[in-house]
């Protein structure tokens, strides 16, 4: 649950809150591109570890590699953070921001 409300707390004030300043139309809005990652590590895991309790380990901590859940675990946060990227990238475009 602290991970899912560290991502929220992320995502509100990095993602949200330059968006909701685009729709009021202010002259300049920063947003922080990288931290979708972040947000993106947050959601997937959070809910992974709210979900799952980890009975699949995403890790094999004697080999030091990923598990099979590990690699989709992975796969899906890459996907989420490349989609949030495009879509925050192209919400503010198609407000007028570059």
């Amino acid at each position: 649950m602290l991970i899912l409300l560290v991502g929220l707390v992320m995502a509100w004030v990095a993602v949200w809150q330059p968006l909701h300043q685009a729709e009021l139309g202010a002259d300049t809005v920063t947003w922080m591109p990288r931290i979708v990652v972040i947000i993106a590590v947050c959601a997937v895991f959070g809910l992974y570890l709210l979900v799952t309790g980890n009975r699949y380990p995403y890790r094999d901590a004697e080999r030091q590699s990923l598990t099979t859940a590990g690699w989709i675990l992975f796969s899906i946060t890459a996907v989420t953070a490349l989609a949030g990227f495009f879509w925050i990238d192209a919400t503010l475009k198609s407000l007028g921001y570059s």
